[in-house]
Order: C-alpha cells, then structure tokens, then sequence
C-alpha cells in the first residue's frame, strides 16, 4: 500500500509538471507568435524603404558627379531623404532570448520547432546585425563627407524649425526640404562624395537580399508555430 501510494504521489507529481510544462510552453509561443508578426511586418517595411531610397540616391549621385549643372548645391527632394531615412529594421528576439536565457527552450517540445528558433536567432544576431552595421557604416560616411563638404546653414534652419514648430512630430522627413551648398568643389572631395551614395545603394541591396532571407525564416516558423500547436486563433 505504501509502495502504492508513492508511484500514485510520483505519477500525480510528473502529471501536474507535464500540464504546467506545456501551459508555459503555449505561453511563449503565442508570445512569440506575436513577435514573429511583428517582425515579418518591420522587414516588409523596411523593404519599401529601400525601393523608395534608391532612385533618391541614384539622383543624388547624379547631382554630385554633375554638380556643376546643379550650381554646386545638393538639392533637398532627393538629398533630405537620404539624410532622413532610417531603412534598417532591428528584431528584439525578446522572447527567444528568455527562452535561452531562462533555459525554457526545454520546454518546446517539438524539436523541429525548437531547432527553427535557434536557427533564426542565430541568423539575425549572426549575418544580418553584421550587414545592418556595414550599412550604418555607409551612410555615416555619407554624411560626414556632406558635414565636409558642405554649407549647413539652411538646414541648421530646419532644424531649428523642426524643434519649435514640429516638436510633437514622430516621423523625419515629412516637415519640408532644405538643400545643401557645396562650399569645397575639389573633383577628389566630389568623387568621394559621389562614390559614397553607390556604397549606400550598394549595401542597401545586400541588405535587401538579408531582409529577404529573414522575413522567410520568420514567415515559415511562424507558419509552422500555428500548424503545429494550432494558435492560427490566438
């Protein structure tokens, strides 16, 4: 009888740590399901943000290498959205990294699961926060060869503007243009500036191959999440 009642204690034991298990288990990943959405909604942004910066950067390099044409002044309609757009999406991995960080990942019980997680944590802290920071790389040389370059005095006066009469606005680059005069016309200085904006152009279209392969990791676990544990409604 004893014996009994230890194996009934140890079965209801185990049973109760198997409910709890797969109640904390559907917890991060509905919770991650809404990160995943998140996440595949940030890449598909970010992938129209680099279709419209293209021929602004197309145009301002022509406007460089012709600068005599333009009177030697890089002009605001193509110039202050380069200067202005942020094409780069960062995901958090909120969930994944408590997963690891709590040593939950256990917890999944579909292997194939588990194993897709750690594969797209993996690629995003791996190739894809590595090209992001290339292509920051390229845009602060941009800008600082522009800094170099060029007369900021109108858009000191933007930005002034900006702060006294746009304080509450969330959003760069929907409060008007300024141009940008080029005070120092050395034909090295304007290659440089020239070949900057094909290295920003370029990197973007690295970026945009990496944004690809994320979003259809992000796409296809999600996918498999909802298949597998049947959170399509939740």
């Amino acid at each position: 009888m004893i014996f009994l009642a230890v194996t009934t204690g140890f079965f209801a034991e185990s049973l109760r740590e198997h409910i709890n298990d797969r109640a904390k288990e559907k917890e991060y990943l509905v919770s991650l399901v809404s990160e995943l959405k998140s996440d595949t909604a940030g890449y598909s942004q970010s992938l129209q943000k680099v279709m419209i910066m293209r021929p602004q950067l197309d145009s301002l390099y022509v406007n460089v290498t012709e600068a005599s044409r333009y009177n030697y002044v890089l002009e605001g309609k193509w110039n202050t959205p380069v200067n202005e757009a942020n094409v780069m999406y960062l995901p958090a991995l909120t969930i994944i990294q408590q997963l690891k960080s709590s040593g939950n990942l256990r917890l999944i019980d579909k292997k194939d699961i588990g194993s897709k997680i750690i594969k797209y944590e993996t690629f995003i802290e791996g190739p894809y926060k590595n090209l992001v920071a290339g292509l920051d790389v390229a845009a602060e040389k941009l800008y600082n060869l522009e800094d170099d370059l060029c007369d900021e005095s109108e858009f000191n006066k933007k930005v002034n503007d900006n702060i006294i009469n746009h304080i509450s606005n969330d959003s760069l680059g929907t409060t008007g243009y300024y141009n940008m005069t080029l005070k120092i016309r050395d034909a090295e200085k304007l290659n440089q500036l020239a070949n900057s904006a094909i290295n920003y152009n370029a990197r973007n279209w690295g970026y945009v191959n990496l944004l690809n392969k994320a979003k259809k990791q992000a796409t296809v676990l999600l996918q498999d999440i909802n298949k597998e544990y049947g959170l399509e409604g939740e």
